[in-house]
């Protein structure tokens, strides 16, 4: 049988302002693969041949108890929440009725999702493990088994150098509008996927007696090892400068005390860092199977918004921790990965910072940033400079300056 895709856009999630405690799942419009969408009153009036994505978010999602429905998604089964997706692409409220934006949606959906089926083996009917959340990143995971068990302390250290997303310390105006700018998709996981990353094997620690004896002279040897290198460090930003804007530490769920190479080329410019000891990976630099089925369409892989939906997933998925019977486990490359993710969206991050944007945090091939009214066009200009996809959202607010401005 062939599996379809849709979307449902509950009325109490698509409104705006909304204050309820708990959103129902009554009312809304659902739509098949792009097809013309229709009125529902009810959940069990969806087509159990479809597989369904809401756009209630996890708290909603699982308190009208839709999480026991296998064939329903919450909000943010692709990674990117739905309403973030709506405004990227002009179906959101302001863009879309909600029957239009539910028809755009689903067709968006169902080509993200017979890419995966048909590039990567996707298989949505296999149990993922109790506990974890159902996303695609999740089932793009189960696809491949790995039953490697890294030792107690290089995981520990591996846990302490894994962030996913840097919050910046900084203050912003209340006045002033948000925009969460990108970095195109396909082509950031094509430089994040790139990037050379550790074998899971091999990995032996030098203390701080091992290593040269001048802090500087460690910084160096760990920089140009030709082995991977997972440093012990203390880092401590310099006054003014892009020490806020690295914010080390900010965002993570634990304190950190280690970096990866990539990471501590950045902070050894702006920070001052003081290498403690270092993990040594003799096992080397080492290709990553998975690699080898990373999806394409081709001459169009770039054009292809479904397609870079789908990479995001693919390149997070591996950038990621396994969950091995109850028990979390990080390998080298997930550290590796998410570390150039953030060197690479840093760069963008400055040169916002210096054309005197606010900045919010970035990670995940994402900067969000704060601008004053009255400078979308400024922001546009300058996020289009950089090689940044602005949210189609922000073309209708740009429209509406240029009227208001047109008519002072």
């Amino acid at each position: 049988m062939t599996v379809r895709y849709g979307v449902v856009l509950f009325d109490d999630a698509f409104r705006k302002g909304r204050v309820a405690k708990m959103r129902a799942a009554t009312n809304g419009f659902a739509s098949i693969e792009g097809g013309k969408a229709r009125r529902i009153k009810s959940v069990t009036e969806l087509e159990s041949d479809v597989r369904w994505l809401t756009n209630f978010g996890f708290q909603d999602f699982n308190g009208n108890l839709l999480g026991r429905h296998p064939n329903l998604y919450s909000a943010g089964f692709l990674r990117i929440d739905l309403a973030q997706l709506s405004d990227e692409i002009g179906a959101g409220a302001e863009q879309l009725p909600v029957d239009a934006a539910a028809e755009a949606l689903s067709g968006l959906f169902s080509r993200v999702m017979q890419l995966a089926t048909s590039l990567l083996q996707v298989d949505l009917a296999k149990p993922i493990a109790a506990g974890i959340t159902k996303t695609l990143c999740e089932f793009i995971n189960a696809r491949t088994v790995n039953r490697n068990v890294p030792p107690d302390e290089i995981n520990s250290a591996m846990e302490h150098s894994f962030q996913t997303w840097n919050a910046c310390m900084s203050k912003f105006p209340t006045d002033w509008k948000s925009v969460t700018l990108r970095r195109p998709r396909y082509l950031h996981a094509i430089d994040i996927l790139t990037t050379p990353v550790p074998s899971e094997r091999r990995w032996t620690y030098l203390q701080g007696q091992r290593l040269p004896s001048l802090n500087a002279d460690r910084i160096e040897w760990c920089l140009g090892n030709e082995l991977p290198v997972l440093a012990n460090i203390v880092v401590r930003g310099r006054r003014g400068g892009l020490a806020d804007l690295i914010s080390y530490s900010s965002g993570s769920s634990l304190p950190r005390t280690w970096a990866s190479q990539p990471e501590l080329l950045l902070l050894s410019q702006y920070c001052d860092v003081e290498v403690l000891g270092a993990f040594v990976c003799e096992g080397g630099f080492e290709h990553q199977a998975e690699l080898d089925s990373f999806p394409s369409l081709g001459d169009f892989s770039l054009a292809s918004t479904s397609l870079g939906i789908l990479a995001e997933n693919f390149w997070v998925a591996m950038a990621s921790p396994r969950i091995q019977k109850g028990r979390k486990f990080y390998p080298p490359r997930a550290i590796w990965y998410r570390a150039m993710d953030r060197v690479l969206m840093f760069m963008r991050a400055a040169e916002l910072h210096r054309n005197q944007f606010k900045i919010f945090g970035y990670g995940t091939g994402s900067v969000i940033a704060y601008y004053p009214s009255g400078a979308t066009q400024d922001m546009v200009a300058l996020a289009t400079e950089l090689g940044l996809d602005v949210p189609v959202s922000k073309y209708a607010e740009l429209r509406t300056e240029v009227r208001l401005g047109a008519d002072e």
